[in-house]
């Protein structure tokens, strides 16, 4: 999701493919190894993926033939598509190991609202007063995370825990979006400076830590997992877009072979990951990667 440069993104055709990557991030290079394989709705014009758990169910969304943005779940090769009722657009980005599900939804007024997914069910969610929320990342106690825009137009993240809406911001930040949360209720996305610069935060508790992938100019972290593992993207001075997975503070550049650009969107704790690239032709791919 160069998210860096956006808010989220789709896919095309069908391949697999398996790499060697050189991960070139940190001071002292080393050679990491990832296998990717390139996956795609099949029939749509685009895919993104953005949320993986524990039982490798994937959730993310297409845009059709006739440029209609469509909800997917991926559950072991098998891909359902998923509409909330009299959208125009939806999309499902977070999912917990319970198969529930997080997204947006844009109405017939062209107004987006969040979406909740349990069992089959879609609930609308809305930050109280906002002209418009994103619902992002959920955890196994259903706590979601997202973002919310207020009546002044400015972006804040929120967190709903029973029912309750809580916002926050990154401490002398303006524009925060959170994109994730595990299940220590640890939660990560990203925030601009006074500068205008976007960087990723981790919070934990009422402690914010800015994370600057080494080589960047800009970032976001779009998801974590029980272990504390991070995935997101940094744009570098060149302007090139790059995917990471950040262990421990020791970054890992994530390329998919042959890409224009990259996004490492979702993890889980077994070391699984997806995002998605650009091609050279511009066409956006997902994909799921193992290090």
């Amino acid at each position: 999701m160069n998210q860096v440069i956006r808010l989220f993104r789709g896919i095309l055709p069908v391949v697999a493919l398996s790499v060697l990557l050189l991960a070139n991030i940190s001071a002292q290079a080393q050679r990491e190894s990832i296998t990717f394989t390139q996956i795609n709705v099949p029939g749509s014009a685009s895919t993104e993926l953005d949320g993986i758990n524990n039982r490798g169910e994937i959730a993310g969304y297409f845009v059709d033939q006739s440029g209609k943005q469509h909800g997917v779940i991926d559950q072991n090769g098998v891909f359902t598509q998923l509409d909330f009722p009299g959208a125009t657009g939806t999309k499902t980005v977070g999912i917990n190991d319970l198969g529930d599900l997080v997204g947006v939804f844009t109405d017939s007024s062209g107004v987006q609202h969040g979406l909740f997914r349990e069992a089959g069910r879609f609930t609308q969610l809305d930050f109280p007063g906002a002209t418009a929320t994103q619902a992002l990342g959920i955890n196994d106690e259903r706590q979601i995370v997202g973002s919310f825009t207020d009546a002044s137009g400015h972006i804040h993240s929120f967190l709903e825990s029973l029912g309750v809406f809580t916002q926050f911001d990154f401490p002398g930040g303006t524009n925060t979006i959170s994109y994730g949360i595990n299940d220590y209720g640890e939660i990560a996305g990203s925030f601009v400076d006074a500068t205008g610069i976007q960087h990723a935060f981790r919070k934990q508790g009422g402690t914010f830590t800015e994370i600057n992938p080494p080589g960047s100019v800009a970032s976001v972290v779009f998801g974590l997992n029980l272990l504390g593992n991070l995935v997101g993207s940094f744009t570098d001075a060149a302007g090139n877009g790059h995917g990471f997975f950040d262990q421990a503070g020791s970054f890992l550049r994530v390329d998919f072979p042959g890409a224009a650009s990259t996004d490492a969107n979702g993890v889980n704790a077994l070391g699984f990951f997806v995002g998605d690239f650009f091609d050279a032709s511009g066409v956006e791919h997902g994909y799921i990667a193992v290090r």
